[in-house]
């Protein structure tokens, strides 16, 4: 029940952070891209410490990409509402009502929603749909024109804390719908 919360906080907290990060540019002026450069599933920021979005996946010519991270973002709010749901009716269950097969219903249903996001972005990360990202790299300062995918995302950008949390989050709401089913 512990694992719903830490699930959700992980969740809240992945959905808005990079889940890929620049690899930084070599003294040799090519490598990846800046280190502030980084992908989220709202898109691409060129400064991740700023709020504001330089390309989002609505720009995107690959339609394939941009439903990809447009599911991401759609099943991102749908498993945060559902593990606020799962922490809510944990709540519940310690103050005296006792409802275990909704709360292991809402687990299952939270382990697909979280796996969702993370399969997309995975996927993203892999495979290069629409013959590969037309993205272009300006290898003086790093900055990007447009969201990446594929190999060209492999290429000059690294997994970051957002895709961990997101991966995390799933193995700890997989773990609690056993100790919860075992219970």
């Amino acid at each position: 029940m512990l694992c719903s919360c830490i699930v959700f906080v992980f969740l809240v907290t992945s959905a808005p952070i990079s889940q890929f990060r620049g690899k930084g540019i070599h003294a040799s002026a090519d490598g990846g891209a800046s280190k502030l450069t980084c992908v989220t599933v709202g898109g691409l920021k060129n400064d991740c410490n700023t709020n504001n979005y330089d390309y989002r996946p609505t720009s995107m010519g690959c339609a394939r990409a941009k439903q990809l991270f447009q599911v991401s973002e759609a099943f991102y709010i749908i498993a945060v509402i559902v593990s606020f749901l799962s922490c809510l009716m944990c709540g519940l269950y310690f103050i005296g009502i006792k409802a275990k097969v909704l709360l292991i219903v809402l687990a299952i249903f939270e382990a697909v929603f979280a796996l969702i996001p993370w399969v997309c972005m995975t996927s993203l990360w892999h495979n290069n749909y629409c013959g590969g990202s037309p993205v272009n790299l300006n290898r003086t300062n790093g900055k990007l024109d447009g969201v990446p995918h594929g190999a060209m995302l492999r290429d000059i950008f690294r997994i970051s804390a957002g895709y961990g949390l997101t991966v995390a989050a799933w193995c700890i709401q997989v773990i609690g719908l056993v100790l919860l089913i075992i219970m």
